[in-house]
């Protein structure tokens, strides 16, 4: 029998040799196997990383047989924008993926992993979390049952995938009394981490509520570590082990406040481990136990899983394979970051890493770090913080999540910080290091056609009849766009410019001349008629865009009734990600603001009526939440915190 089964691997292997795929591994040895143990938000929580608060025995076993990437991260701190990169290697901002939960359309030429690795013959399963953020990944089997014993030939390779979500953030909402049972039932008595001895970050207070939510969530790792070695035990017990290379990863950082959602480390940085059998172990980039300290990103699994089988990796792929043949040319100088629309709440962020500074670019300054989100402020750790917040307890590095606005840019060096939570924009020894990062950004923008350039619903208008990414890369006047967009970099200096902009015949160079205004006004220029005035014109545009950008803009400054106008009309415009975008604006406003902002509530309630938003993707649950959000704020019946 064994026997049987190396003759049809070798058959496999010279099968793809024959349809012109260069492989990696030799067919006289097969292909390997492939399993990824996928995990949910959490940093490198493991022993195996130096936490000697963690419990996680099989991670570590893991890693002293095979290798640890310590310098893995994340391309996106949201879960679907995250994972699109993963299954297609292919940067979110490039496909349209970028925005949570947003359905895309790829053109047919991009396939994703799956489906390329059914065509090289492989068995793929996954069991059982997609948000992909993209339409066409297709498995052999993708449910709670799928499984790599499910496969009618035993001697076909095969790609399983297992999603454990016990360590998902919502380990800080589930009650005492349920948490034991639906989330931790693995664990023994000694397992579970005192809270008392919790390492707590100096982003978050030294509170009982802190200290309870992190000894919850180390509690959650050590199930997963678990549940991941029965998987290594039944690949054992078949005689797989020798024959599978395992990967172990996270879709990105912590769910705890200021983690996961957020663009900073935390947000990004993962754990990375991988075994080789002996067979295949001249792969690996490493010998057994060993680390990797270069620069790599969850998006180079993919085009690593290909390599592994022996499937050419697509012209049009950004990501690299980590190791094998071409590990030489797979590490990089710098990774990039991203952050958009999460839910109801619009966002754009981008960072550059290198192995020592990491550079953060707020494109929206205007906006707040932490904006209020029904689901996530449901956890005790979150209403814990706005209360703090509001109380004044928050100082030095606890409160930079609830600062109104954001600044420009953000530089952490993490030798000195690894916490990354002093911001050395302004040193001026540091001033070319900032200076290399902005261009790297710039370069990596324009290269990649990084469609963040195109709010939201003007993406969505401009796509229609083609895909986000063939629309990235016709886009006529890209550069004159990003170079609008980086106006905000000059300052004071730049408001002619905007305002000049802000006529241009091109609706996605005049929004962001106008936000270019709204930021002076929210750097404190709420006297400055030039901008004002420029902002009250733009009230008139076009485009429903830059109308919701002006009136937020003067809303920020207390002008609420320039602004309300276009942001009640804004509410029944066609485009529903424009309306969503307008609750979102008005939900945010001082509760001394109320009395003007009654005068939206006819115009909130025919919108809550309209469509379900269930139709609309990115929108969870199937509620109209964020216009019933809009009308319970306005109406003085939430207590969220509000800046």
């Amino acid at each position: 029998m064994l026997v049987k089964k190396r003759l049809l691997r070798m058959l496999w292997g010279v099968a793809f040799l024959m349809v012109g795929n260069a492989s990696i591994v030799s067919a006289d040895e097969g292909r390997p196997n492939i399993v990824w143990i996928s995990l949910e938000d959490i940093t490198p929580m493991m022993g195996c990383y130096g936490d000697s608060y963690a419990r996680t025995p099989v991670f570590d076993r893991l890693a002293k047989e095979g290798v640890r990437y310590t310098r893995a991260h994340a391309v996106s701190p949201v879960c679907s924008p995250s994972r699109s990169s993963v299954i297609t290697g292919v940067y979110p901002s490039s496909l349209g993926t970028l925005h949570h939960r947003s359905s895309t359309r790829a053109p047919g030429f991009i396939e994703p992993l799956p489906n390329l690795l059914r065509k090289a013959g492989y068995f793929t399963s996954n069991n059982a979390k997609g948000d992909y953020n993209l339409r066409g990944v297709a498995w052999n089997e993708s449910s709670g049952r799928a499984h790599w014993r499910n496969r009618g030939d035993e001697s076909q390779p095969f790609f399983s995938v297992f999603n454990f979500g016990e360590c998902h953030s919502s380990i800080t909402k589930i009650p005492e009394g349920r948490i034991v049972r639906q989330r931790l039932s693995r664990l023994q008595p000694d397992d579970f981490h005192d809270p008392k001895k919790a390492p707590i970050p100096p982003y978050h207070p030294d509170d009982p509520v802190f200290r309870r939510a992190w000894a919850r969530y180390y509690d959650a790792v050590t199930q997963v570590d678990y549940r991941a070695g029965d998987i290594f035990e039944a690949l054992r017990r078949y005689g797989l082990w020798e024959s599978t290379i395992v990967f172990v990863w996270a879709d990105h950082g912590v769910g705890m406040p200021r983690g996961k959602h957020t663009a900073w480390e935390q947000g990004t940085h993962v754990p990375l481990l991988v075994r080789f059998p002996k067979k295949f172990q001249r792969l690996a980039p490493a010998k057994p136990g060993g680390t990797v300290d270069e620069l790599v990103s969850l998006m180079d699994l993919g085009p690593t899983v290909l390599a592994l089988a022996g499937v050419e990796i697509p012209k049009h792929v950004h990501g690299r394979p980590l190791f094998g043949e071409k590990r030489e040319v797979s590490y990089r100088d710098f990774l990039v970051g991203m952050r958009d629309r999460l839910d109801t709440r619009f966002e754009m962020v981008r960072s550059v890493r290198d192995k020592r500074f990491r550079y953060q670019r707020n494109f929206y300054p205007h906006l707040p770090f932490k904006p209020y989100e029904d689901y996530e402020f449901d956890a005790p750790v979150l209403r814990r913080w706005v209360e703090l917040a509001r109380a004044g307890k928050l100082t030095g590095p606890q409160a930079m999540l609830n600062r109104r606005f954001k600044p420009l840019e953000e530089l952490y060096d993490s030798e000195s910080d690894p916490h990354h939570v002093k911001n050395l924009v302004g040193d001026p020894e540091l001033r070319a290091v900032l200076e290399r990062m902005r261009g790297r950004l710039r370069e990596w923008m324009i290269e990649t056609r990084d469609l963040g350039v195109l709010e939201e619903a003007e993406l969505v208008e401009r796509s229609k009849g083609t895909t986000p990414w063939e629309l990235g890369r016709s886009l006529s006047g890209y550069e004159r766009i990003l170079e609008t967009a980086d106006l905000q970099l000059e300052g004071d200096a730049a408001i002619p410019k905007l305002l000049e902009r802000a006529n241009d015949e091109d609706a996605a160079v005049r929004f962001w001349a106008v936000l270019g205004l709204v930021t002076r006004l929210s750097a404190g220029r709420s006297g400055d008629a030039r901008v004002v005035s420029g902002l009250e014109r733009a009230l008139e545009d076009s485009s429903v865009s830059v109308r919701i950008t002006a009136a937020e803009g003067l809303f920020n400054v207390g002008k609420y009734a320039a602004g309300l106008p276009a942001l009640t009309a804004a509410l029944s415009h066609p485009n529903r990600y424009a309306q969503v975008r307008a609750a979102g604006v008005l939900d945010s406003q001082p509760l001394s603001a109320n009395d003007i902002l009654r005068r939206a509530i006819p115009a909130l309630q025919q919108a809550r009526s309209g469509p379900p938003i269930a139709k609309m993707p990115g929108i969870p649950f199937g509620l109209n939440y964020p216009f019933r959000r809009a009308l319970q704020a306005i109406r003085g019946e939430t207590s969220f915190y509000r800046w």
